[in-house]
């Protein structure tokens, strides 16, 4: 009898149960820490660091480079490559990019504005030649001082698991001892925000950073020569489909003081639909990372001397259609949309630094 009684408790507790579970749905949803996500809005446009103790403890914060060497002196570390361990998963709502570079211990910064990025690179097994590098952020140095910026890559954050090769170039040719600086410290970190994932479903690095001479029209020296048009697939459950393109423009003294300081404009083709982006920045004087050196305060193409340059994000979703093939090419015009003609070159031709990234998420 008492076995019988047990059985049946036994019975009813497993139905209870059951229907517990049944009613009880909401019980897998994911629960977060209520935290306060950082304001790059407000930042914006010149993303100065917080102070460190204002992140949330919640957060996770990865460093892949510590006040590292950069510079060109008895070894070449113009270039310099580190594996970052980031977390093997996590939901992530935002992901901060904190980039940092100050003056060598007991040295002077490079005296000049120096080109430089940050690339994630895609399959590091391979043989150099063939490796592939996504840009995740695109800087200048600035003249004769240090700068901190905090940068939203939210959208890579799938890219940003486990292991990973980075590396972080500044086209600086000066070092110890030289008389324009002796280069630069290089500090980069990551900082996970944890709670609803807000990243990219789909990342495809289009084009890695690339130089493109500009105004040459010979036969074989155009821009549709340098940059061939790529074919990619857009997702079956895409909702909202965005390039992020990135551009600035270097040389001047040749016609219209190209590349430098004239406005162009650079045209990303969606199956030769023209999503355009300029990136002219003519609020360089309002840098707080001042006072610089050098001619800091003029407005630039693309770029300020000490600042990010965080590119351009345009909406392509009504220019494709999720599970069919797009075809991405690049237009680089003079801002009046004419074809730019370097009639009067100076010893360095223009060219402009390009990178492109398409972005797909699966629903809002």
């Amino acid at each position: 009898m008492k076995r019988s009684l047990l059985l049946a408790a036994v019975a009813v507790g497993l139905l209870l149960g059951a229907g517990c579970t049944a009613e009880g749905d909401d019980d897998d949803t994911p629960s977060y820490p209520d935290i306060e996500l950082y304001d790059f809005d407000a930042a914006a446009p010149w993303f100065s660091c917080p102070q460190g103790d204002s992140l949330p403890e919640e957060a996770t914060v990865v460093t892949a480079f510590e006040r590292a060497d950069q510079n060109f002196g008895s070894e070449n570390l113009r270039e310099i490559e580190t594996t970052a361990n980031f977390p093997e998963a996590g939901d992530w709502a935002q992901v901060g990019l904190w980039f940092e570079l100050d003056c060598p211990e007991g040295g002077v910064c490079d005296h000049w504005d120096r080109a430089g990025s940050v690339q994630l690179v895609l399959n590091p097994e391979a043989a150099p030649e063939e490796q592939e590098q996504l840009e995740l952020l695109r800087h200048v140095t600035p003249y004769r001082m240090g700068m901190c910026q905090f940068v939203d890559v939210t959208p890579l954050a799938s890219l940003l698991q486990g292991p990973q090769t980075l590396r972080s170039w500044i086209d600086t040719w000066v070092g110890p001892g030289h008389s324009d600086g002796d280069g630069w410290l290089t500090t980069v970190r990551f900082v996970f925000y944890p709670g609803p994932p807000a990243g990219a479903d789909e990342v495809q690095n289009v084009w890695g950073r690339r130089s493109i001479t500009v105004g040459q029209l010979d036969e074989g020296q155009t821009v549709d020569d340098q940059i061939q048009p790529v074919v990619v697939s857009i997702p079956t459950d895409a909702e909202r489909v965005v390039a992020h393109i990135t551009t600035t423009g270097h040389s001047f003294g040749n016609s219209g003081n190209c590349a430098e300081f004239c406005e162009m404009q650079h045209n990303v083709l969606v199956d030769g639909q023209p999503s355009s982006w300029s990136g002219w920045r003519d609020d360089c004087d309002e840098n707080p990372v001042s006072p610089q050196a050098g001619t800091w305060e003029y407005g630039r193409n693309g770029w300020c001397p000490g600042a990010i340059a965080t590119g351009g994000l345009l909406d392509i979703t009504d220019h494709v259609v999720p599970g069919e093939e797009s075809s991405l090419d690049l237009q680089i015009l003079l801002s009046n949309g004419f074809e730019y003609n370097n009639i009067s070159p100076a010893s360095l031709l223009p060219y402009t630094y390009v990178s492109l990234k398409l972005y797909s998420w699966s629903e809002e």
